[in-house]
């Protein structure tokens, strides 16, 4: 297995764990509604920023810096782009973002937001989030959950009776289901941070009793500041696969007690509905095996519900793990776990483990397919895959994917002789 454990990072190559400024303007912040987003960069940056993920809000715009303005500044250049789009679009905010050129040129952004929102009195928020700041995009996103706490500052705390904030949900489907779901058991979602968030959402955060933290790698920091600042306590949830999504039920139950029974009730109800169809799923599925190419804390997401259609997994790739999290990994699963894998190398585990599901998100869909292997983008974009309908709803697209009979006839052919 060592074969594939060569990964290095080298100088001028973009790490596919992506960049601080990925992180911010991507991951955290490009869910928001209502914001119109300026890249002060060349336009390359703005481009990768807004062709990655399709849950992406509101209107993202670039300074488009030429030579002249790394020479000479892009102060002024920026601050008329910030003034335009106020003027044509009517935001409830301006999110700026300093990328590698305008941060190695020196431009303050910070004096642009400050001075652009005295003008036109709409909030601009100035992240200096440029991605030689970090080592991989986990900079980013603290970055920018430090910048939108500062939104949480003004105004009183007003307690909002059985209020909570699920943090650290960026796919507007999840986070749709799971407030459907938190509302069911007789709890008010304040905001879910980021996928549909608004500006007013975030500044009432500070009004919740409770903040589920969906991802821990991306939002912890944003929990931990809440309650030093604001005594809101946090839970680490997970509302992927049935035994996480009760074991999270139940853990909310604790804190609100009054809860318990109308919870147990909630949960028995649906595991009555879904059982007898994911007993179908999980004969046809059993034994099958699935590769998981994923950010950590997703793979994290993913084990149990693997588990629970009784399908095993063979191999593991992550992005942007720590030495912790992949000691974890080899722990629970025992099998090969690779971080920040390169094309050549991701490509050579899966030749060598022919997985029958690939389950990632769509960077490698491309790859996947070229070596004739069943791929699901885990993100479960245009859909949710969260509760018990999520699991569900992602237990038939596992199930279809793997049966789809293409799959027999492309692999015949070199890859697979």
């Amino acid at each position: 297995m060592s074969k594939w454990l060569s990964s290095k990072q080298h100088l001028g190559i973009l790490p596919r764990g992506g960049c601080s400024f990925l992180g911010c303007r991507v991951v955290i912040c490009g869910q928001i509604r209502n914001v119109v987003h300026i890249v002060h960069s060349p336009i390359g940056c703005a481009y990768y920023s807004w062709d990655y993920r399709a849950d992406s809000r509101g209107y993202c715009f670039t300074t488009d810096l030429n030579e002249m303005d790394i020479i000479f500044g892009g102060e002024n250049k920026l601050l008329k782009a910030v003034l335009k789009v106020i003027e044509e679009f009517k935001p409830d905010a301006v999110f700026i973002y300093e990328t590698c050129s305008s941060g190695i040129i020196g431009d303050d952004i910070q004096f642009v937001a400050e001075k652009a929102s005295q003008i036109t009195e709409v909030p601009v928020l100035a992240f200096e989030c440029a991605g030689f700041r970090g080592r991989s995009q986990n900079f980013g996103h603290k970055i920018a959950n430090l910048c939108l706490f500062k939104l949480m500052l003004d105004g009183e705390r007003n307690a909002i009776p059985n209020g909570v904030n699920v943090i650290g949900d960026f796919n507007s489907k999840d986070a749709e289901a799971l407030e459907g779901m938190l509302r069911r058991i007789g709890l008010n979602v304040v905001c879910t941070f980021t996928a549909n968030a608004t500006i007013e959402k975030i500044r009432n955060m500070k009004n919740a009793s409770l903040n589920l933290v969906q991802c821990s790698r991306s939002s912890e920091f944003l929990a931990k500041l809440m309650e030093e600042k604001f005594g809101i306590p946090y839970l680490d949830v997970n509302f992927f696969g049935i035994e996480n999504c009760c074991e999270s039920l139940r853990r909310i139950a604790e804190f609100f007690p009054t809860h318990s029974s109308v919870i147990e009730d909630f949960i028995d109800r649906n595991l009555r509905r879904i059982e007898g169809k994911l007993r179908e799923y999980r004969k046809s599925l059993e034994g099958k095996t699935v590769f998981i190419c994923h950010g950590a804390q997703r793979v994290f997401y993913w084990i149990k519900p693997f588990e629970e259609l009784e399908m095993d997994i063979v191999g593991v790739a992550t992005y942007f793990s720590k030495k912790d999290d992949r000691e974890k990994l080899l722990r629970m699963l025992g099998v090969p776990v690779v971080d920040n894998p390169s094309v050549d190398e991701l490509e050579e585990m899966l030749l060598d483990l022919k997985p029958d599901l690939v389950v990632s998100d769509d960077k490698i869909r491309h790859l996947v397919h070229k070596l004739s292997i069943p791929f699901l983008n885990g993100r479960g974009q245009g859909k949710a895959y969260v509760g018990f309908s999520g699991f569900l709803d992602f237990s038939k697209d596992v199930y279809e994917t793997v049966n789809t009979k293409i799959w027999t006839l492309a692999r015949r052919d070199r890859f697979w002789n």
